[in-house]
């Protein structure tokens, strides 16, 4: 076994340090001298002349690392092409950060695992005070395991079981069902309304059916086939209809809205969505959704400004509910 000893030149070492400081402590404003450079490697036990150093970043060069020169004086090197610039990795990070349904554990982990991919100058920048609307991390410490389990039923055509949690009222959780076992196929994995989703085939309802990934316990992957998808099954249909995840009936329903909704009603429904004008004020969309109270609840966020126009049953049912909830706070 060869030994590493000081002031002895490892020429194969010597190159890979070299593009561990340039990875670390360079990018397109921020450089590194060749005594930094000798300084370096003198530290990690190795001897290295100004000539070697050249050839070594030839080599780097030629195997497709963009390595420049500045204007410093004296001359530094920078590294300057990178798998994410500063501005994608921001975004990425933005997202961990933001994301309900990562703990914060597993949030600081990813940061940092993040910042390795650009310099420590640049790293710092990733770590911004941003401020989320009602964010609220996720207890599971298993979301990690979890969803690598439902990736890997979902690769290999299996299904799998789980425990299925509630919160109590004391803050606690128990699991639903009295525990009993749930089994599904996963189909995919969805990211919805800030939530994460398992989508699959549950034979209990023989439907496809979504479960909350943070709520999902001792998930685990059988050895069974998963059951086919249905030949009707489309994964952007269910993502655009199932408001909130919530289980119902799909409809066609008419709705005439005020004006002032069109981008609403373009973020919920898409572009592609049938619309007409109604006069200057107001417009139709016909739209298809998951009849739920979480549809209800969407609507009635618009007030008088959102009318279900056809089917009637589905007005009379929208009348009925608002009628329960106003009879409830007499």
């Amino acid at each position: 076994m060869e030994v590493l000893m000081a002031g002895v030149e490892q020429p194969r070492l010597k190159t890979l340090y070299l593009f561990k400081l340039l990875n670390e402590e360079t990018d397109d404003e921020h450089g590194v001298s060749m005594n930094r450079i000798l300084s370096y490697l003198d530290q990690q036990g190795i001897t290295a002349e100004r000539k070697s150093i050249y050839r070594d970043i030839a080599t780097l060069q030629e195997f497709g690392l963009e390595i420049e020169k500045n204007h410093a004086r004296p001359v530094e090197y920078c590294l300057m092409n990178r798998t994410f610039n500063i501005a994608e990795l921001k975004l990425l990070v933005d997202a961990v950060q933001s994301a309900h349904f990562i703990p914060q554990d597993l949030t600081d982990t990813l940061i940092c695992k993040l910042e390795s991919l650009t310099s420590r100058a640049r790293a710092g920048e990733l770590r911004r005070q941003i401020h989320y609307s009602g964010r609220v991390k996720t207890g599971n410490d298993h979301i990690y395991y979890t969803t690598g389990t439902l990736h890997d039923a979902i690769n290999h055509n299996k299904r799998v079981t789980f425990k299925y949690i509630d919160y109590t009222v004391e803050k606690g959780i128990q699991a639903r069902r009295a525990g009993e076992s749930y089994e599904i196929s996963p189909y995919a994995l969805v990211w919805s309304d800030d939530k994460y989703y398992a989508v699959g085939y549950y034979e209990r309802y023989s439907k496809v059916c979504s479960f909350r990934v943070d709520r999902m316990k001792s998930v685990t992957c059988s050895r069974v086939s998963g059951v086919p998808q249905p030949a009707d099954f489309s994964i952007d249909n269910y993502i655009k209809n199932e408001f909130g995840m919530f289980t119902g009936e799909t409809e066609s329903i008419d709705i005439r809205f005020d004006i002032s909704l069109i981008n609403a009603v373009m973020d919920r429904f898409g572009t592609d969505t049938a619309i007409h004008r109604d006069g200057p004020d107001h417009f139709f969309a016909h739209i298809q959704a998951i009849v739920s109270p979480v549809f209800y609840s969407w609507l009635f966020q618009f007030g008088p400004k959102a009318q279900i126009v056809k089917p009637a049953r589905i007005a009379d049912d929208y009348r009925k509910m608002v009628a329960e909830v106003l009879e409830g706070m007499k």
